[in-house]
């Protein structure tokens, strides 16, 4: 790639490079933002930012916003300085992603935007199922563009946090110590990918200084860099132009140095010099007789906005918006000392507010407590107050981020407790003694041969291993417990072991409690899913009326439990039959693994109590997966559009691209919410049209309901080994 190619490729880096980094704080050279050092009379970072500072980034402001569709640059200096992003920004990356699954021909294109993207508040590991994580790990050209793109790659590795499973080519070690290797004797980085290219460039040695500044602030290669790049500074205090200016003073707070200590003889320095580039328009020029570009204006706008945030004793590179809080997003138990109070939905965010939230939606009456130190916590729930059984006896709280995963406490956390989507809180009363439970070990034997793990085979014998958490010692057997599946109990013993025997299949609840007369509960009460497989596809008599587009999908629901058989002894499947209102509510019940409640008819007018489904509506409505009241219509066919809106609702799911990219011909007539939801499981492909129409009002017939569900199954569930696709 020619040079001058390579170097245009640097206008828009910025974008990733302030969205993705932290300041650093080398030694010996360094002072961290909110630091002072005087200098007649004022405040080194009180002097450069002044109102200068801040008319320069109003007036430039408007140029940003005036951009359609929004640049990746622009989006990012916004973010930086505490300026929404247009949401209309996030649809448009979104479309193109969802378009071309994040394959771009260059890693230049990727990493640009991802950077506006996570400026913006987006995920750049899920967007509708799309991880770029792995798409920027396995691009084939990451040494193709030089220098800067190796800086800017290192920089997403490092701050994106993916779950994947994928193999990746490239990981954040690598390409560091590729960095690194690339670093010429006399400090600088080439714009070249070839380190045999003398001629050191300060665009790419200051990219290269931004990412060390992550890694290694304070190594001898980032010495050396700096070094080479204070040579390379002019007597007016800039580094030959508004673009290299922008990126070394970017490199400088990244590593927790003020530019503006970087002065020359007559008190130039970078802040001023991109100052004096302004002119009347708000427009900033390249050089003295240069053009004016829409270009350095952004990269301008970014530099000055990460300085001012550097004298405001703020991460000076950190632009990501603070996530919105989402209802219904996670699992919320409030366990108290004799039995459950409530379980449900909840909001993420801070654990305490989305505690008191879930208590005040329900209804449940509480009171708030300060200690001496300020800190407020929860003193009563339903009537129940702490010191019930003793003084130390109280109401706790704590986090788990997935089912698999490990209790938090709050003493694990010294910044308080926070809950991500698809997180669990537990708020129960107990004491130091009481513990939480972290996991149930399934174990079973078939033909001879032990196994272990969820599903288990119908009809065949099974022991649990109960095991709990402990703040110091980490997991421990839970004995003397009380082990609930359905309407059979048993109690671990000193191993903590239970035994059950065979279940038909589905899912089960695995209800565990330590419940004690006058004292507090042993263990927090909790519950685990249990599925028991069904039969497999082909031992089912009319196996062969499947279509051959439904076989694999529905062998995976079977396998899983999810599905079973229609007939009393299970070997008729029914592929072809219509499915129900109220059978689609108890399939997606047993895919999200929730237990119906109790039977009840107070939640729809036209659902009696007596009816096998009346609980798992019930439960669906707490959940949100439909209304919560009027009537339901359950022996009626479901249709298309139906099956959406209840498979959106179970799996949370939002939409993410602009509502134009559905070419369907037939929803332009349906409600806001339903086009929401086709939109929401079509980008995910959990659902999709034929012929330009999504067919809406279509019904279901049971192998097409299976289709949706394993696919939903996919989404909810992207690290799970699936054996259809």
């Amino acid at each position: 790639m020619k040079r001058m190619v390579v170097h245009s490729q640097v206008k828009w880096m910025l974008a990733l490079i302030v969205s993705l980094s932290l300041a650093a704080q080398p030694s010996g050279f360094a002072r961290a933002a909110g630091d002072t050092a005087e200098k007649d009379g004022q405040t080194l970072g009180s002097k450069a930012v002044g109102p200068e500072l801040e008319q320069a980034l109003t007036k430039a402001e408007p140029l940003l916003y005036a951009q359609l569709p929004q640049s990746d640059w622009a989006a990012v200096g916004l973010a930086l300085n505490h300026k929404e992003v247009p949401d209309s920004y996030l649809r448009h990356k979104a479309d193109e992603w969802l378009d071309n699954r994040g394959k771009y021909d260059k890693v230049s294109q990727l990493t640009r935007s991802m950077a506006g993207y996570a400026a913006a508040g987006g995920n750049v590991t899920d967007i509708a199922g799309i991880d770029l994580y792995p798409v920027l790990m396995n691009h084939p050209g990451m040494e193709a563009e030089g220098v800067p793109e190796l800086a800017i790659a290192y920089l997403v590795a490092n701050r994106s946090l993916s779950g994947t499973l994928a193999r990746t080519e490239w990981y954040p070690d690598r390409i560091y110590y590729k960095l690194v290797e690339r670093q010429a004797k006399d400090g600088s980085w080439s714009m070249s990918e070839d380190k045999a290219e003398t001629k050191g460039s300060v665009a790419a040695t200051s990219l290269a200084l931004t990412a060390l500044a992550e890694a290694t602030p304070d190594s001898e290669e980032t010495r050396r860099g700096l070094d080479w790049l204070k040579a390379q500074q002019s007597a007016d205090g800039g580094f030959g132009g508004t673009s290299d200016t922008a990126l070394a003073v970017l490199a400088l707070t990244a590593l927790g140095i003020d530019a503006a200590s970087w002065s020359q003889t007559d008190g130039s320095h970078p802040l001023s010099y991109l100052l004096s580039r302004q002119t009347d328009s708000g427009r900033f020029a390249q050089d003295g007789d240069g053009g004016i570009s829409l270009t350095e204006t952004t990269e301008a706008y970014m530099a000055l906005a990460a300085y001012k945030r550097f004298a405001n004793g703020e991460a000076p590179l950190k632009a990501v918006r603070r996530q919105p809080v989402v209802a219904n997003s996670v699992k919320v138990s409030i366990e108290g000392p004799e039995g459950s109070i409530a379980q449900g939905r909840g909001q993420s965010g801070d654990a305490i507010a989305s505690a008191l939230a879930f208590l005040d939606k329900e209804g449940i009456a509480y009171k708030m407590i300060t200690d001496s130190q300020g800190k407020k916590s929860i003193e009563s729930i339903a009537g129940i107050a702490g010191g019930r059984y003793g003084a130390k006896d109280a109401w706790k709280l704590a986090v788990r981020s997935d089912p698999f995963g490990s209790w938090m406490f709050p003493e694990n956390s010294p910044d308080g407790l926070s809950l991500a989507k698809g997180a669990e809180l537990l708020v129960y009363y107990g004491s130091d003694n009481t513990f939480l439970l972290d996991t149930i070990v399934v174990e079973w034997s078939y033909e001879g041969q032990t196994g272990s793990g969820s599903p288990i085979s119908a009809d065949k014998p099974f022991h649990l291993y109960v095991k709990k958490a402990n703040r110091q010692l980490g997991y421990m057997v839970a004995k003397g417990v009380t082990v609930r599946i359905g309407d059979k109990t048993a109690v671990s013993d000193a191993e903590g072991k239970v035994s059950f025997g065979g279940l038909t299949p589905g899912v089960y609840q695995i209800e565990v409690t330590g419940y004690r007369k006058n004292a507090v509960p042993t263990v927090a009460k909790d519950d685990f899913p249990l599925r028991v497989s069904a039969p497999e596809l082909s031992t089912f008599k009319d196996e062969k009326q499947v279509s051959s587009w439904a076989r694999d999908e529905l062998s995976f629901m079977l396998r899983e439990g999810y599905i079973e058989g229609v007939d009393a002894k299970g070997r008729t499947l029914a592929p072809k039959q219509a499915l129900t209102r109220a059978q689609y509510v108890v399939l997606l019940l047993r895919l999200l693994e929730e237990g119906a409640l109790p039977k009840t008819g107070k939640t729809f007018s036209d659902v009696p109590a007596s009816a096998w489904y009346s609980g798992a509506l019930a439960k669906a409505a707490k959940l949100g997966v439909t209304d919560r009241s009027g009537s339901f219509e359950p022996d009626r066919a479901i249709t298309r559009v139906e099956a959406a809106i209840m498979a959106a609702n179970a799996g949370r799911l939002v939409t993410y691209g602009s509502d134009e990219r559905m070419a369907f011909s037939d929803i332009g007539d349906l409600s806001v919410a339903s086009r929401q939801a086709i939109q929401a499981v079509f980008e995910r492909s959990v659902m999709t049209g034929s012929d330009g129409k999504f067919h809406p009002q279509q019904t279901l017939v049971r192998e097409q309901a299976a289709a949706i569900l394993a696919r939903l199954h996919e989404v909810l569930n992207p690290y799970h080994i699936a054996y259809y696709s």
